[in-house]
């Protein structure tokens, strides 16, 4: 059994297994580090989770709710490091 952790991306609600929450915790958390001289940080961070919240939404359907850890972790994989 895994624990569920609810999140919002600009504005939608999902739900993650908490070490894929924690997992993206950390992917924003750097983004937001390493953008931090950038006077557009708050728009590009909005960004990332919107693009995010897309591909998240692919995963989930009628009979599935929660985006499991190894989802994260590819959607983190596919969006690449922030620069």
């Amino acid at each position: 059994m895994n624990k569920v952790i609810t999140i919002n991306l600009n504005g939608v609600a999902y739900q993650l297994e908490e070490n894929g929450y924690e997992a993206l915790r950390v992917y924003l958390d750097n983004a937001a580090r390493r953008l931090e001289a950038n006077p557009d940080r708050d728009e590009i961070i909005g960004d990332i989770e919107q693009a995010i919240a897309d591909k998240f939404r692919g995963f989930l359907g009628a009979n599935k709710t929660v985006v499991v850890t190894k989802e994260v972790e590819g959607v983190i994989g596919e969006m690449g490091p922030v620069e």
